[in-house]
């Protein structure tokens, strides 16, 4: 009779447990890690919930997608509403140097990244200069300046349009503009980790120190791969290269690590080659930058 009595216990138990609700503290903690929008905190939790509370699996998944829809849905609403002058986030550095005595040599570094997005548009503001003076005298400048537009087609797919400056001391370059267009496509697009390749037709106009020039079609392509692999540290590198007549090839490798709140240290190792360098000047150049830098 006990033997009996207990099966009919267990078969009427197992049900009920079946049905048990998520208890509040449980429920509490999936919805704190949705609501944070981080994937690998979600992730922890949804694990850790679903072993512990097995039979409260589905109701975990609901929790966390309601919450995501909605989050989705206000970002949404946010984006429609948003004027031109908002949702700007970016970064700003600044680095320098500074040698008296026998020498009088000053260096400064700057730099600006700003990204607005929207419900299908991107836009990207990128410069930064490097200048060096050395007895009253400049002898090294180096400036890059764009203003990028994507437009989303797909989740992945986008189309671009780019208008580019640069002017260079080390590679003899007065003043190059670059008009471009172009495919993007997102390779990966994860919440630590993203690649964009993009490629397209261009027009660029050079005048170098020397007096010469070369204008003409192009071809641009550009690859930027961004790998946060610690919590607060990130790995960059953007790479830009024009197929002309007279080639270049611009790589910037960087790494950014958060010291205090929005307060961050950097530092970065760019790369550019000239095929056709001005007379006197070597193929290749390299900037090394150690800069702070203020995130926003």
């Amino acid at each position: 009779m006990r033997t009996i009595a207990g099966v009919a216990l267990a078969v009427v138990a197992q049900p009920l447990a079946a049905q048990a609700p998520l208890p509040e503290p449980v429920r509490a903690m999936v919805a704190r890690a949705a609501e944070s929008g981080d994937t690998a905190k979600i992730d922890a939790v949804v694990a850790v919930a679903k072993e512990t509370h097995p039979e409260a699996a589905g109701e975990i998944d609901r929790i966390v997608a309601e919450i995501a829809a909605r989050r989705a849905a206000e970002r949404t609403a946010a984006l429609r509403q948003a004027g031109f002058l908002e949702n700007w986030s970016g970064r700003i550095d600044i680095g320098g140097s500074l040698q008296t005595g026998n020498a009088d040599t000053r260096n400064l570094a700057l730099g600006l990244n700003l990204v607005k997005d929207g419900l299908r548009w991107r836009h990207r503001l990128e410069a930064s200069a490097d200048i060096q003076r050395s007895n009253g005298v400049t002898d090294q400048e180096r400036i890059l300046a764009a203003w990028q537009s994507d437009w989303q087609v797909t989740d992945r797919l986008y189309l671009f349009g780019r208008f580019g400056f640069e002017r260079n001391f080390d590679a003899g370059i007065r003043r190059r503009f670059v008009e471009s267009a172009g495919l993007g496509w997102r390779v990966v697009r994860r919440e630590t980790l993203s690649w964009d390749l993009e490629g397209g037709p261009a027009l660029q106009q050079t005048r170098y120190f020397d007096g010469t020039r070369d204008d003409g079609f192009a071809f641009r392509g550009a690859s930027r791969f961004g790998w946060t692999f610690a919590p607060e540290t990130r790995l960059t590198n953007d790479s830009f290269l024009l197929v002309t007549s007279a080639s270049s090839v611009i790589n910037t490798l960087a790494v950014s690590t958060r010291l205090w709140k929005a307060l961050s240290a950097g530092v970065s190792f760019t790369v550019q080659w000239e095929e056709e360098p001005a007379p006197g000047l070597q193929s290749t150049s390299t900037v090394t930058r150690v800069t702070l830098g203020w995130d926003f």
